[in-house]
């Protein structure tokens, strides 16, 4: 069969369902499906749809109801499951059996010949008209042992002897998730019936057809060009869409060979799977996110796990997966629809076409889901696949499409290549004294930011260093300070006044030399500290700063031992040995627990006495190994909380080294973590003596 011919009657077959869905059909009331009124009797065809009569847990028999003994539990609609019937009316199960009953009034006096179509049902049933068994799909029965499944379409021809027709029908599930007829039977004259029903065969063989036809294609464009992934995928769904009609309404697979029931549904199952995987994947490659891609791997795990589950596990309960496939289906086209109508207004001609396309998608995709469900009144059944049918027509011509349109740019790009070879030397020499002009203008630019540069990060290297000096210097004396006055808010601290009076004056003396101290280093002296070195008392300056602390080292119980040996006078800046002391007093109170205690050595360290060394000890939580060999050089500032929380600018100690340098002087830590920390400095007893030392 030829694609065109093929494609022409589908259009045909999809046009007079939609024709035959805009009719309006009667509806069962109690019971009775009245067609008494019928506009056409000598041709029609019409579905037994709406409220049957309804007996649950009973496998009722015409003979059951000539007495009538039995009066339905409940008026149930019909297509739709037993389990969506009100449970206050009846209380169904997913498992189980049950009778309806329907009575059909036709004209007076007819006499056509009719027909019934009961399409596959998921459920085992007995069919009796008038009293009459007229066949079955698979053996209903009153438990899972009597219950066999199977998948038949049954087609019954009826020679009425009366007005009326009552048709009974035994139900039973014990295999699948649901039960009941979800699915329309259909009642018509037997020309009627027999055309349509030989439509619906030669629609689905059709469909196979054109959509193997074009999974070929597809697989064909793919293999010659393995990078249009895109094409693979498209060609995965279409495969999939193209086998599913062997395994769904006439069971086409039927016509080889013989399957189990069971093996049926997985093969329907499988197929899902590969439409949908396939066609995440495709959406995947024609409008890719971040956000589609990780939606399009949890589609792939998920419905691979499913797939493992279809093999292995029974009916009843792989089938759920049946109902996170048409909501994953959804999500996927509403994603289409936003990303092709993003595109549209862009007035891209292929997003116009796609989004129009999805539109029909989610159309046939929202009422197959339905039908799936039986909670749908349309006159087709399923027609998602018809539908892709259209869409892959249209995928067909897009891809046409795009193949012209990357022609025509391939052979624009051909002529401006062409125009490149006939002047390329003339551009050349052009481009070439541009870049040359461009390059010795760069060149004096870079030279300029550079120097710029320079000069702007040893200007921000000094202010940043004034001022972390000074915010780290500050700290101490400005908490001892309203330390304090806090405690002079108590009344038990009033007596003391005149000494936190004085402490604090004290204190604020110090912050305020500190100012002008470095105040004055960072309006004079742009490259270096001034270095305004004398021969001076190191203890002296030890005890000053041993009396700022006493507050703090006494409000954590810390004993503070001070010890001189030896002659104490050395060469060095007052000032900067000053930061220098204040600075290690600070960092041993901070990081000693409450408790400890502090040492202080101060002694001739040479034996020609050249040299005194200071040694600052402590039992606090001491310095990792790993920072020791950078305390004093890393370029990075990096605070450390004392005992109790106390915090610090991180630049204590770096300060500490750059001063002891600038006093002709050495620093060294000795620590052990857990145990405590030493800072040993050498400095000076008179000038140059520390260089003389370090050359011999």
């Amino acid at each position: 069969m030829r694609v065109r011919p093929v494609f022409l009657y589908l259009l045909l077959s999809f046009s007079s369902f939609f024709l035959n869905a805009k009719e309006l059909a009667p509806s069962a009331v109690k019971g009775i499906l009245d067609l008494r009124e019928i506009s056409n009797p000598e041709h029609f065809i019409v579905k037994l749809n709406g409220e049957w009569e309804f007996y649950w847990k009973k496998m009722l028999r015409p003979n059951d109801f000539t007495e009538g003994h039995y009066k339905p539990d409940y008026y149930g609609r019909v297509p739709s499951y037993w389990t969506d019937y009100p449970a206050g009316s009846v209380k169904t199960e997913k498992f189980g059996y049950a009778t309806y009953r329907l009575t059909v009034l036709l004209p007076k006096g007819f006499n056509k010949l009719l027909a019934i179509d009961l399409p596959v049902f998921d459920s085992s049933y007995d069919i009796y008209l008038n009293g009459k068994y007229l066949g079955g799909n698979g053996t209903p029965g009153k438990s899972a042992e009597e219950t066999k499944p199977e998948y038949k379409r049954n087609f019954f021809r009826i020679d009425p002897d009366s007005d009326s027709m009552n048709i009974i029908i035994n139900v039973s599930n014990y295999d699948h998730r649901r039960g009941g007829f979800w699915l329309p039977v259909k009642l018509g004259t037997f020309s009627e019936v027999q055309r349509q029903l030989a439509n619906s065969w030669a629609a689905e063989w059709s469909v196979i057809s054109l959509l193997l036809g074009f999974s070929l294609f597809f697989l064909f464009f793919f293999i010659i060009s393995p990078k249009e992934k895109i094409m693979f995928f498209f060609s995965m769904t279409t495969i999939g869409l193209a086998l599913r009609p062997l395994f769904t309404s006439h069971y086409l697979i039927l016509n080889f060979f013989n399957m189990e029931w069971d093996w049926i549904i997985r093969a329907e199952y499988t197929g899902l799977f590969l439409i949908l995987v396939g066609w995440v994947w495709y959406v995947m490659n024609l409008y890719p996110s971040k956000f589609f891609r990780m939606i399009a791997w949890g589609i792939t795990i998920f419905f691979s796990l499913a797939f493992l589950a279809t093999l292995f596990l029974p009916v009843k309960i792989f089938s759920y997966t049946a109902i996170i496939y048409y909501p994953a289906m959804l999500l996927v086209i509403f994603y289409l629809l936003f990303m092709s109508f993003r595109g549209s207004l862009k007035k891209n001609v292929v997003d116009i076409a796609y989004f129009l396309a999805f539109i029909l998608l989610l159309v046939g995709g929202l009422h197959d889901m339905r039908v799936s469900l039986g909670r749908s009144d349309s006159t087709i059944g399923y027609s998602l696949t018809y539908i892709i049918v259209l869409f892959v027509f249209i995928q067909a011509v897009i891809l046409l499409y795009k193949w012209v349109r990357g022609y025509l740019d391939k052979e624009k790009l051909q002529n401006e290549l062409e125009f490149l070879n006939r002047n390329l030397e003339h551009l050349i020499n052009e481009r070439t004294l541009e870049l040359k002009t461009r390059n010795e203008e760069i060149e004096k630019q870079n030279s300029m930011i550079a120097l710029q540069n320079k000069q702007l990060s040893d200007t921000i290297q000094l202010k940043n260093r004034i001022f972390s000096v000074i915010a780290h210097d500050l700290r101490s004396p400005v908490v001892n300070i309203l330390y304090m006055l806090n405690l002079l808010k108590e009344k038990e601290y009033k007596e003391k006044y005149d000494t936190f009076a004085n402490s604090s004056i004290q204190y604020a003396q110090l912050v305020i030399s500190l100012l002008e101290n470095m105040l004055v280093w960072g309006r004079d002296q742009e490259d270096k500290i001034k270095f305004s070195p004398e021969r001076r008392d190191l203890a002296d300056i030890i005890l000053t700063n041993l009396s700022i602390f006493k507050e703090t080292s006494d409000k954590k119980e810390i004993s503070v031992n001070f010890t001189q040996i030896g002659n104490s006078n050395a060469f060095f800046d007052k000032d900067l040995l000053d930061i220098i002391i204040r600075n290690l007093l600070s960092n041993a109170v901070k990081y000693t627990p409450r408790g400890g205690r502090i040492s202080i050595l101060l002694k001739d360290k040479m034996q020609n006495g050249e040299c005194i060394m200071l040694k600052v000890c402590d039992n606090g939580t001491g310095i990792p190994e790993t920072k020791q060999k950078y305390l004093f050089t890393a370029t990075e500032i990096e605070s450390t909380p004392g005992t109790e929380n106390e915090k610090g600018t991180g630049i204590g100690l770096k300060l500490c080294y750059e001063l002891v340098q600038i006093n002709q002087g050495s620093i060294v830590v000795e620590s052990k973590e857990g145990e405590g920390t030493c800072f040993i400095i050498i400095l000076p007893v008179a000038k140059g003596t520390v260089q003389k030392e370090k050359e011999e």
